[in-house]
């Protein structure tokens, strides 16, 4: 990630390792909503719009092959949207790999994103398999709706004629998701052939213009309902947390101890670094007043502070993130400390 300094992918802040997996800080614009709600709350993208976005999304993925990463998870679900600016960011690179020239022979990503050779042949090559992957995304944006429903859909709808479409849409945005969603990999385009395509260069709108063009509020009081939900999630948590402590203040310390290891001396530390006097740290420079750590969820909460008190409770049985959904009373106060300091500093955020 530290690779990938473009303004089309999510800026990696900073990284702990910790016995029970890692802890990543990325940046997160806000207001902000990824795509797949953004479609939704449209029903579907006019043609301005999906190109507004498609193009730097493959603008994006052309940086990306330049720096030799191959992202392999491309999904509506992995584009956040800033809803200020209209810009773009690229996520989880949790399935991303070094782009090589020969075939890969694992899955990773999404199956309805997957291009037929991976589930006729178990393989497939990286920019290929990318370009199939963004043409179920334009067309998912233009229809509201994925152009095929299962694996079989996906090998055999070249047999069935050109795809249906649900929308006006026009013929050259019907060229392009036809040569993206060519059956044989190597009659696809490429990126380059992508961003050359007529269709993409056409001349694009302010995004002002056109979000004001719509009517609509681009998602953005769904936006607000996620993080007033969040908020509302996370003082549930802590509250629940403190007034357990407050049971626990003359009961056994045996375990004060242990609360001090892995997550708890690891927050200890960088706060104590961060800020000595207890205030809020002045956010960097380089980020603008619309950027904004990403707040975790609650389930993500629950599991860094179970963490905080097994060494199992995090990835439980399997090698999968498996987060705890038990509410615990973690038995150290840095990291409710932490907790309360982020929810205070995000309220100051959307007051200002």
């Amino acid at each position: 990630m530290n690779l990938l300094i473009f303004p089309g992918v999510i800026r990696l802040i900073d990284w702990y390792s910790i016995p029970e997996g890692y802890l990543i800080v990325m940046e997160r614009p806000y207001p902000c909503v990824d795509m797949f709600d953004f479609i939704k709350g449209q029903q579907n993208l006019n043609e301005e719009m999906a190109r507004f976005f498609f193009k730097q999304i493959v603008q994006t993925l052309h940086e990306c092959f330049q720096a030799r990463v191959l992202h392999r998870d491309l999904k509506d679900e992995n584009i956040v949207i800033d809803l200020v600016t209209g810009d773009i960011k690229l996520v989880d690179f949790g399935a991303a790999t070094v782009l090589k020239k020969s075939n890969y022979t694992d899955f990773q990503g999404t199956r309805l994103y997957c291009p037929p050779e991976w589930f006729l042949h178990s393989l497939y090559l990286g920019r290929e398999a990318a370009v199939w992957s963004l043409g179920v995304l334009l067309y998912n944006a233009l229809n509201g709706r994925l152009p095929f429903k299962n694996e079989k859909d996906i090998c055999t709808a070249h047999l069935l004629g050109p795809l249906p479409f649900y929308t006006n849409v026009s013929a050259e945005a019907k060229d392009l998701i036809a040569k993206c969603l060519a059956f044989d990999p190597f009659s696809r385009c490429s990126i380059e052939e992508i961003l050359r395509h007529p269709w993409v260069n056409q001349t694009t709108f302010d995004w002002l213009e056109i979000s004001a063009a719509t009517g609509k509020n681009l998602g953005e009081d769904s936006g607000k309902e996620d993080e007033r939900e969040h908020s509302e999630e996370l003082e549930e948590i802590v509250e629940e947390a403190e007034a357990g402590q407050k049971g626990d203040v003359n009961g056994d310390d045996s375990n004060s101890s242990e609360g001090e290891s892995g997550v708890g001396s690891l927050a200890s530390t960088s706060i104590a670094k961060a800020n000595q006097n207890d205030a809020l740290p002045t956010p960097p420079v380089r980020f603008s007043k619309t950027s904004l750590l990403a707040a975790p969820s609650s389930d993500d909460i629950k599991a860094v502070v179970h963490a905080a008190k097994t060494k199992s409770g995090y990835h439980g049985n399997g090698n999968q993130l498996r987060p705890s959904r038990r509410r615990v009373r973690p038995q150290n106060s840095t990291v409710l400390s932490a907790l309360r300091r982020a929810m205070n500093h995000e309220r100051q955020i959307r007051c200002n």
